[in-house]
């Protein structure tokens, strides 16, 4: 996670995440199984919209925004069998 911002710095670290080498990135705790990771994760997040800091997740999972929409098809017109007009028939 990128942050920018000392409370968001201060938001991190009090849900256990670490600073890296950098400074400007932060990363779980160690030991974290992914039901705790995503608890951490939930947890900063609401917490940062509670703080009005906005925030930004990725899972690296592809969302319908990142999948390219496709070429619409026209359809083609029905096929079948062509009904001709009957004959008028005629009064007796």
């Amino acid at each position: 996670m990128t942050v920018s911002t000392t409370a968001a710095r201060l938001l991190l670290e009090q849900h256990g995440f670490v600073s890296t080498a950098d400074g400007e990135s932060y990363r779980p705790r160690d030991g974290l199984d992914e039901r705790g990771l995503l608890g951490a994760v939930t947890a900063a997040e609401a917490h940062a919209y509670t703080q009005g800091l906005s925030a930004r997740v990725h899972l690296g999972i592809p969302t319908p925004s990142d999948i390219p929409a496709s070429t619409r098809r026209r359809s083609a017109p029905a096929t079948g069998p062509r009904t001709t007009p009957s004959a008028p028939r005629r009064a007796r």
